[in-house]
């Protein structure tokens, strides 16, 4: 395990039949990945390898979140957050986040192992230390596979306090600051506003912004497009201005350049 990855075990007692058969339907092109999921007849639980990155090292920069539903298998296969899709292809997010100011990561660099190598030391360009966090810990293709694999009641009774509470505590003991998330389901969970039809509002350049419940303190919290938002003519436009705005509103709120220089040291 790289310091990105590590592993969970979900105890799944008398659902581990009916969980272990709808995750080898869902997850079948996946479980040849190495110790991506194991059952475990004997103790009826399941050990996965999950995702989780904190920048080990500080640049003084504000800290600010950025949440995903839960992990791809692939990415976790590679390492790294947003890796290459199983044919090859970049993920779209790197350059987004690059054309919006967010982090500046030259192509040349964009290969897991090095993203995760510049993310955790934090060596990029841009007005923040960035943390990539899933909410739910579990891989899937899809977040509504979580669903689907474990049943709504397990995901009631089990995962959704576990992902809360855990969320939160990683708010306060990191220092987050602000929180970006591009995922409607995982913003209403997190968040004291409720939002719809906000595909529409982003296209029209509206803020979508609200505040972290259940912490002790003001952390903003702003909804984006999906990282594989595509379904737009203008959709790397829409994207980059949407990131833009929500950069925007973060450095004016804290006093924070827009843009800083110098960072990047590969």
């Amino acid at each position: 395990m790289s310091i990105i990855n590590f592993q969970r075990t979900y105890l799944l007692s008398n659902k581990y039949e009916s969980i272990k058969e709808r995750a080898i339907q869902v997850l079948d092109r996946y479980l040849g990945y190495p110790a991506l999921i194991t059952f475990n007849d004997i103790d009826r639980s399941v050990t996965f390898s999950t995702e989780r990155l904190i920048p080990t090292t500080s640049t003084n920069r504000p800290r600010v979140m950025l949440l995903f539903s839960n992990p791809h298998p692939h990415s976790v296969l590679q390492g790294m957050f947003l890796s290459p899709s199983t044919k090859g292809r970049e993920n779209l997010f790197w350059s987004a986040m690059s054309d919006a100011g967010w982090l500046f990561i030259t192509e040349k660099y964009r290969d897991p192992k090095d993203l995760a190598d510049i993310c955790l030391k934090a060596k990029y360009q841009g007005p923040f230390e960035l943390i990539f966090y899933c909410y739910y810990a579990f891989p899937t293709d899809y977040p509504e596979d979580l669903s689907r694999i474990f049943g709504k009641k397990y995901m009631r009774q089990v995962m959704k306090p576990e992902a809360i509470d855990e969320f939160r505590h990683t708010i306060q003991e990191t220092a987050v600051e602000a929180v970006v998330t591009f995922n409607k389901g995982i913003f209403s969970l997190v968040s004291e506003s409720k939002i719809e039809r906000y595909i529409k509002r982003l296209i029209k350049g509206e803020l979508m912004q609200s505040q972290i419940k259940g912490v002790h303190r003001y952390v903003p919290i702003f909804l984006t497009f999906p990282t594989g938002f595509i379904y737009h003519v203008k959709y790397k436009q829409l994207r980059k201005t949407s990131l833009d705005t929500i950069r925007t509103a973060i450095c004016t709120k804290m006093s924070v350049p827009l843009a800083v220089s110098g960072i990047f040291l590969k």
